[in-house]
């Protein structure tokens, strides 16, 4: 029977391969599922699967071995193996800067690359990054998913192969600087002292000359990672350049960091929609960001059309039967199984968490 990924319950088996960005599933046929299993299916925006009726206790017992096997190959197909690989070498990468090794810019590119092949064309992959993030690692989480948005702006900005290849290793190495910061400051979960604040206040001059020293990488990438705390009215940090004195990319990598921050569970924060984001950045940080830059990615990765399956941060799901022009964010849905449309532009209390086809 068919069921909604939203609506599966651990134990549930496949009744068929699960497809998604690859010709490999992400989840294999006869799969019991668990609880992570259902996490990937949402992460990779899948609709409904079908099942067959729930195993027995001792047929569960005696799959144990082949369900943790699915675990693996489910974690290690697709996009997401690519990701988590990229995540796990940035990590690694991020470990012998705070020894002391310098930056291999060869080894990011190898990482960060093959993603962008995918995730360019693909909005609904910039918008199931948040659900790969992991708190305790947020820091490697954030490079590569700002390394990935950056680029996908500047693809849809008409940018050259090879500027939006350095706008991707420009947002992977934004924070890079954070490596030499006391590892206690960003694994902290209450508010930083006024020291620390500071102390944090200086990666941006920290990560710059780390890599001014390297060859291939464009003069606009060391701005990027310089200014990317920098805003239009001149309220950033680390050196409050404003307007005109910014580089384009720094643009960029600004509005991809604001981004991915607000929409990732953090140590100190839950995350939020990226709807919910979208609209705050428009709204409550006016003036503070290139409205160009802003709007192409409101625009690209609001891009609905009537028809288009969501999920409300309420957990109820439904259908966009109209969308308001001067709020693209907030269309009218219809709710599943109920006479009911809901008009997000009169319920402020409701965004929409996931497009799901």
């Amino acid at each position: 029977m068919k069921v909604l990924v939203h609506n599966l319950n651990p134990g549930e088996v496949l009744t068929n391969d699960v497809f998604s960005l690859t010709s490999r599933p992400i989840v294999t046929r006869d799969t019991e599922l668990i609880e992570e299993h259902i996490q990937v299916l949402k992460a990779f925006s899948i609709n409904e699967v079908e099942v067959k009726t729930q195993k027995s206790a001792s047929k569960k017992q005696k799959d144990e071995n082949k369900t943790s096997s699915a675990t693996n190959t489910t974690q290690n197909t697709g996009f997401h193996s690519l990701y988590k690989k990229a995540v796990i070498q940035y990590k690694k990468q991020f470990e012998n800067w705070q020894a002391g090794t310098a930056v291999d810019l060869y080894q990011i590119r190898l990482e960060i690359v093959p993603l962008l092949e995918i995730a360019l064309d693909k909005p609904k992959t910039i918008l199931s990054l948040h659900h790969f993030s992991e708190a305790q690692d947020y820091i490697y989480h954030h490079a590569v998913s700002v390394g990935l948005i950056s680029s996908f702006i500047a693809k849809k900005l008409s940018y050259s192969k090879g500027e939006i290849i350095q706008l991707g290793l420009g947002g992977a190495l934004i924070d890079c600087g954070m490596s030499k910061i006391q590892p206690k400051i960003f694994y902290k979960k209450d508010n930083l002292t006024q020291s620390e604040y500071e102390e944090v206040k200086q990666h941006p001059i920290l990560g710059y000359k780390m890599l001014k020293s390297l060859t291939g990488i464009k003069e606009s990438v060391l701005l990027s990672v310089l200014q990317h705390h920098e805003r239009e009215d001149g309220s950033g940090y680390p050196l409050g350049t404003k307007g005109s004195q910014l580089n384009q990319y720094s643009r960029i990598a600004a509005i991809a960091d604001v981004f991915h921050a607000m929409t990732s569970e953090r140590l100190y924060r839950a995350k939020q929609s990226p709807f919910k984001v979208l609209e705050q950045m428009q709204m409550d940080h006016f003036g503070k960001f290139d409205p160009k830059i802003l709007n192409i990615l409101v625009n690209e990765l609001t891009a609905f059309s009537v028809g288009t399956k969501v999920e409300l941060t309420n957990g109820q799901v439904g259908e966009i039967v109209f969308i308001d022009p001067q709020s693209h964010t907030r269309p009218m849905v219809k709710i599943d199984g109920a006479d009911e449309i809901i008009a997000l532009t009169k319920r402020t209390d409701l965004y929409i968490e996931t497009i799901l086809t």
